[in-house]
């Protein structure tokens, strides 16, 4: 085998598996994308120049980190697979700047994973291809720590992808899509066959771009935002003023003030409000809450 083998290539990933002693793991979702021609376009949508710090989340058998490491990227792959870091960690000799580290990526500290690895006053870029069965709690981490990325090229479930883009009123709008609305602009790039990866998966996948919006509360309205647009997703059937005066009956008294003020109708329901929207429900909320109004 070459020094560097074609971890685009089904005869040499398997070759590869046979000779670290491993196996695709149903239970971590491992597909493992075998199309050098796929592989191409998701890292040049990255957009990535020498130097530029990158993380990349589920490297796999590295089909995209080989050609980051390439691009000189200064690389950092997170895998909670200890044999594919290790065989990772060999591919990866002649990049000393392209390193493999063991980690859960639904337990990152986003903050500190960039603080700590790169630089500061760089911007850092997000590439993953990454696992179904982590897609949504991923993006909600994401979320969570508020998008702390210059740019996002991911590989997720088709359906995943969907939500993440969808508009108020489409029928798989929901807290994901409001919450990516809010940190991100979103657009599906292209999709992507099954016919591409090793296992082949039951369902499509999208590659979808994300870049970081200005955030529009401040930490303690945003703290609240999360809290009505996850609360009110859990009954999406019941309008607005049913679902906030459920959640909130100090203000149940203030709530058409609130609606007056946000410009929404009482009788809406959550998949008819856009993300601006519920930055303006929360914001004029958390002022009566807190007696500020």
């Amino acid at each position: 085998m070459k020094d560097t083998p074609d971890v685009t290539s089904p005869r040499e990933v398997m070759a590869l598996f046979k000779e670290y002693g491993l196996q695709p793991h149903k239970r971590l979702g491992q597909n493992f994308l075998i199309d050098g021609n796929t592989a191409r376009k998701i890292t040049a949508a990255l957009d990535v120049k020498a130097g530029e710090p990158v993380i990349e989340v589920g490297p796999g058998a590295g089909a995209l980190t080989v050609l980051l490491a390439r691009s000189g990227a200064d690389l950092l792959a997170l895998e909670v697979d200890r044999g594919l870091a290790a065989m990772l960690e060999n591919i990866l000799k002649p990049w000393p700047r392209a390193k493999v580290i063991i980690r859960d990526a639904l337990k990152a500290d986003w903050t500190g994973l960039i603080r700590d690895h790169f630089a500061a006053g760089f911007p850092v870029k997000l590439i993953s291809n990454l696992p179904y069965v982590i897609s949504g709690p991923f993006m909600y981490s994401l979320f969570e720590a508020g998008f702390p990325f210059h740019t996002a090229v991911l590989m997720l479930q088709k359906e995943v992808a969907q939500r993440l883009v969808a508009k108020p009123g489409d029928s798989n709008y929901g807290g994901l899509s409001v919450l990516s609305s809010y940190y991100t602009r979103g657009k599906i790039l292209f999709n992507v066959s099954a016919n591409v990866f090793w296992p082949r998966p039951t369902v499509g996948s999208s590659v979808l771009k994300l870049q970081p919006r200005e955030p529009l509360l401040a930490a303690g309205e945003e703290e609240l935002f999360w809290q009505i647009v996850q609360g009110v997703f859990l009954q999406r059937r019941k309008t607005m003023q049913n679902n906030m005066a459920r959640l909130f009956p100090s203000i149940r008294g203030r709530l058409n003030d609130v609606f007056e003020y946000a410009s929404v109708k009482p009788s809406d329901r959550p998949e008819h409000l856009s993300a601006e929207q519920f930055a303006k429900v929360s914001r004029i909320a958390y002022n009566y809450i807190n007696n500020l109004s």
